[in-house]
């Protein structure tokens, strides 16, 4: 690599890292909403780092809340794009879509029920409900969902998320050259991925809930 090209390289990863990354992690976000207190906190490790991101939904939060109870691999889906979570193995409800209405029947959502998160061929991964209060807060494991009502009668809905890794959190913790290289395909690929994920279910969630016609009665 000449000279010019190494530093435009490092010019490209400093800006990644000081302006996009930051923006991708919390996107939404207010400082304040990020610093807050949420259902949750207490279960994750104090080691643990979080990100929070946020999006306002111009209802209150009674209507948004069903859409949260039936999120999950094999329930609602996960209001994001279909095409890319058929093709890493998730399963609706409704054959090949996320959920376009509320299903009664996934609405009696307990603490303990699992919920799953994805799939690996016909093999289920599925995490435990930690908390969950009615039109305000689910917890699955340390992932959190969280609503906060307006003074304009609206919501803003909270994600938190507890360390920003995924592929190097299956990484043997004494195998530092396989964590290394895990971290930095996490980095480079698998944050960004999550956040186009994540950012279309709270997208999903935002356009279901505030479409009268998909309202709950």
């Amino acid at each position: 690599m000449t000279n010019p090209t190494r530093w435009w390289c490092l010019g490209l990863l400093g800006v990644y890292d000081t302006f996009v990354r930051p923006w991708m992690l919390d996107w939404g976000s207010t400082t304040t909403e990020r610093a807050m207190a949420l259902p949750g906190d207490d279960i994750a490790d104090d080691t643990m780092t979080h990100h929070t991101r946020a999006i306002t939904i111009e209802v209150p939060p009674h209507i948004v809340w069903p859409w949260l109870v039936q999120i999950g691999d094999r329930r609602g889906g996960f209001y994001s794009h279909d095409w890319l979570e058929r093709h890493i193995g998730v399963h609706y409800i409704e054959d090949r879509h996320s959920a376009t209405r509320i299903h009664p029947e996934l609405q009696d959502l307990q603490v303990g029920d699992r919920i799953a998160t994805g799939s690996i061929g016909n093999i289920s991964i599925d995490a435990p409900v930690t908390v969950l209060e009615p039109n305000h807060a689910l917890v699955i494991d340390t992932w959190a969902f969280v609503l906060q009502p307006t003074k304009q009668g609206h919501t803003r809905l909270l994600v938190r998320e507890r360390e920003p890794s995924w592929i190097r959190r299956i990484a043997p913790r004494r195998s530092g050259l396989l964590r290394a290289i895990s971290g930095l395909i996490d980095y480079t690929v698998g944050e960004p991925l999550h956040f186009v994920m994540l950012r279309k279910m709270m997208l999903g969630i935002k356009s279901r809930a505030e479409n009268p016609t998909t309202q709950p009665d």
